[in-house]
């Protein structure tokens, strides 16, 4: 069976006012969300380590295979630079047209206050 008691049983009720009450059971709601939110983070950080290590290898791979071709004489080293070179640039230059400088819309949960005239 599974009893469950509200935050403000841990203090005691004799010494609690309901305002206390709340106040414990919502500190209780932000404490849980902080625990979700840390686990959320931890899954994220995992994934990106996952992602990390996939590129490694396969960085290393793609390294060996033209290290092998190169030896084989089946790859021109230089010529695979220049055109490895000449392709990144392209996509840089893509990805730069694609999404130009512009000015990052406000927020729009930001809320504008008066300005105070106490003096």
């Amino acid at each position: 069976m599974l009893v469950v008691q509200p935050p403000s049983v841990r203090v005691g009720l004799a010494d609690t006012t309901a305002n206390e009450e709340h106040l414990l059971e919502r500190l209780t709601i932000l404490e849980n969300t902080m625990a979700r939110l840390a686990e959320r983070l931890e899954q994220g950080l995992n994934l990106l380590l996952r992602q990390s290590e996939t590129a490694y290898t396969n960085h290393a791979l793609v390294k060996s295979l033209i290290e092998v071709l190169s030896e084989c004489g089946v790859v021109d080293n230089d010529r695979l630079k220049s055109m490895w070179r000449a392709e990144c640039a392209r996509l840089d230059e893509k990805s730069a047209e694609a999404s130009p400088a512009t000015v990052s819309p406000k927020n729009p949960r930001k809320v504008k206050r008066k300005a105070s005239t106490s003096g």
